[in-house]
């Protein structure tokens, strides 16, 4: 069964009920970080739980707009970009989901050069449905534990890849 949540815009970062922030370190220079992320199918190797990520008819998101479809764990997963700063920013809203989780929510990843890689900032917003209100005390921790795995797996993934 699908839950709609509301079509909310990237200003929604800034005036939602929840946020989460979570950050990490990436020992990967910036441009590669960002194509991995820009690589839908390629999440399936190093971000936990994804199982399936593409957009139709494989075009990359060159701005917004652009629809995405993923699965994470048993839930799936609708979104639309909302921004994709190259280097700077990637942002998506979900637009429709599986599991009732929030009314609303967008993510947002941003990227900045740290000494020797790069330095990521996940945010989560949300108007949270029951679901994730008992579980939000969670979720800060969650997210960070996500990003950071998420952060290791990439750099053996590239490492890896000739």
């Amino acid at each position: 069964m699908w839950f709609d949540l509301e079509p909310v815009g990237l200003d929604f970062l800034g005036t939602a009920p929840r946020r989460w922030v979570a950050e990490a370190h990436v020992a990967l220079p910036r441009d590669a970080v960002w194509d991995a992320f820009l690589d839908a199918p390629g999440w399936t190797r190093w971000f936990p739980g994804v199982s399936e990520a593409s957009y139709p008819g494989g075009v990359a998101p060159f701005g917004p707009g652009t629809r995405r479809f993923a699965t994470v764990g048993r839930q799936r997963f609708e979104e639309t970009v909302l921004c994709a700063e190259v280097g700077v920013r990637w942002a998506y809203r979900i637009d429709r989901t599986t599991v009732p989780l929030a009314h609303a929510q967008v993510e947002a990843t941003e990227f900045e050069d740290d000494g020797e890689g790069t330095r990521l900032r996940w945010t989560l917003a949300a108007r949270p449905r029951l679901l994730l209100r008992v579980g939000g005390a969670m979720m800060g921790r969650t997210l960070a534990d996500l990003l950071d795995r998420a952060a290791r797996n990439l750099e053996r993934e590239v490492a890896r890849t000739p």
